[in-house]
């Protein structure tokens, strides 16, 4: 079936079942998640799932807001336990207590997840949370108004890889400073980006001229590039794509989404169009052998559903504080 087809599919046995509290918006992330998988109607057990997850983690958690839907997805197609699950990642927020990071909030519950999900459902070891810390650490040398809790997701995804820490850090430092060079405005966005291109097989050179090319590309394509979609022209980049292949597709995309009624805004249908592509690739490369494959493509995974989780906490944010003003 075509990737659209299949999310939209997806998307819709989603909003048919959908209770009154759970917003239109957020099932659009889930389904992303959960068109990816093999089963015939991979969201029939969502919402039971969510409810499951909110019961566990207890109603201070960030697993008790409008995010348990997008982790309940990643659960359902990884076919792990969802009480199994969030035992994990607590006794993983208990340990990074040792280690001085920040244990409440979304972001160190999204970190405590990847790594619980990298462990097949097992807590981390000891080593891979001192990865974490000393990761966070170097980007902290280079940017320390700017490194903190919103970077331990990426930490953590990275954390879960073979490769020298002084290593990662150079390579981050290299494309932030090219970007720069490239006049793309510094900050938060685009320390995500430099986190985020450092997966590309390219080399940082490489990987800023390909964030380039693409940017621009998009541009003439009349698709708005500010910096709240970084993320995603990043993670076009990381497809591996030519951007004159990867461009069209994902407009091409994105327009086929906002034919569809609920529409989603411009923003929401190019983040999810960007998502399609991206883990279309992503089960491409399973029929490619290598191990630098098979890691590339569950970071990529890991890349996507952390980012799909964060939006939809951001979201829920942004209700509270609309409905509360």
């Amino acid at each position: 079936m075509n990737p659209v087809e299949r999310y939209l599919e997806v998307f819709e046995g989603l909003r048919r079942r959908k209770r009154w509290s759970t917003g239109v918006e957020i099932l659009r992330f889930a389904a992303l998640t959960l068109a990816a998988t093999d089963l015939a109607d991979p969201g029939s057990d969502l919402e039971e799932t969510a409810k499951v997850l909110s019961q566990e983690a207890g109603g201070f958690s960030p697993l008790s807001s409008a995010m348990r839907h997008a982790v309940a997805a990643i659960l359902i197609r990884r076919g792990l336990d969802p009480v199994t699950t969030v035992h994990r990642v607590k006794e993983t927020l208990v340990a990074f207590k040792e280690f001085k990071l920040t244990r409440s909030g979304v972001h160190p519950l999204l970190s405590a997840l990847i790594l619980v999900l990298d462990a097949e459902g097992g807590v981390p070891s000891h080593a891979t949370i001192t990865r974490v810390r000393a990761i966070i650490d170097r980007w902290d040398e280079d940017h320390w108004f700017l490194t903190g809790v919103d970077d331990y997701p990426m930490a953590a995804i990275h954390a879960t890889r073979d490769v020298s820490i002084e290593q990662l850090g150079m390579e981050v430092e290299q494309i932030y400073q090219g970007l720069r060079r490239a006049k793309y405005p510094s900050g938060e966005q685009l320390q995500l980006v430099s986190h985020l291109l450092v997966f590309s097989d390219q080399g940082p050179r490489e990987a800023v001229q390909s964030f380039d090319r693409t940017a621009k590309a998009l541009k003439q394509a009349k698709q708005r590039v500010w910096q709240s979609h970084f993320d995603e022209v990043a993670l076009l980049v990381l497809t591996g794509g030519h951007v004159g292949e990867v461009v069209p597709r994902v407009i091409d995309y994105r327009d086929r989404l906002r034919m569809v009624k609920p529409r989603p805004t411009a923003d929401i249908a190019f983040s999810i169009a960007a998502g399609v592509v991206l883990a279309e690739e992503a089960e491409r490369m399973k029929g490619l052998e290598g191990a630098r494959t098979a890691a590339n493509l569950r970071a990529v995974q890991a890349i996507i559903e952390a980012q799909q989780a964060a939006m939809i906490a951001c979201m829920a944010a942004c209700t509270v504080v609309v409905t509360s003003s």
